[in-house]
């Protein structure tokens, strides 16, 4: 099964598609409760504001517009809350492994892997998961990346 970040948008095992273009407005997502566990910690998230999905050919644009994340750390109640209100779009190689481009300010959280990890992301960034969700391409672009799991340990 293929994996993507979840942009805190995270979260969660959507399939980039193949066919047509498809759009709608962002639509309110109400309260969404999640738990992680990229940190090697438990991470309970509540997530709030407005979401879009847009299938493109080979791809998938996915939007966050005034979207907010609180993220907890369920052992020390430690807790940090972002306004993420960027967009990441994914496209999908033939062998199965994701490019992202996250623009703005995006939680993304790698699942699998040596950099496993919930990273907050503010500018530009571009990286590769393979179809296993393993991060095999470090962060490239002129984005600002914070540790979210060492802020929470």
């Amino acid at each position: 099964m293929k994996r993507m970040p979840v942009l805190l948008c995270l979260l969660a095992g959507l399939l980039g598609g193949t066919g047509a273009v498809a759009t709608a407005a962002p639509e309110p997502i109400g309260t969404f409760t999640f738990t992680l566990k990229e940190c090697g910690f438990r991470i309970e998230g509540v997530l709030t504001g407005k979401s879009n999905f847009i299938e493109l050919p080979g791809g998938a644009l996915l939007t966050s517009p005034g979207q907010e994340v609180t993220l907890t750390n369920v052992k020390t109640r430690e807790s940090v809350t972002y306004v993420i209100t960027g967009s990441s779009h994914i496209t999908t190689s033939a062998s199965g492994n994701q490019t992202i481009t996250a623009t703005g300010r995006n939680v993304l959280t790698i699942p699998v892997g040596d950099r496993k990890g919930v990273y907050l992301t503010v500018g530009s960034v571009t990286y590769v998961l393979d179809s296993r969700g393993r991060q095999v391409s470090p962060f490239e672009g002129d984005a600002q990346v914070t540790n979210i799991c060492e802020l929470l340990a």
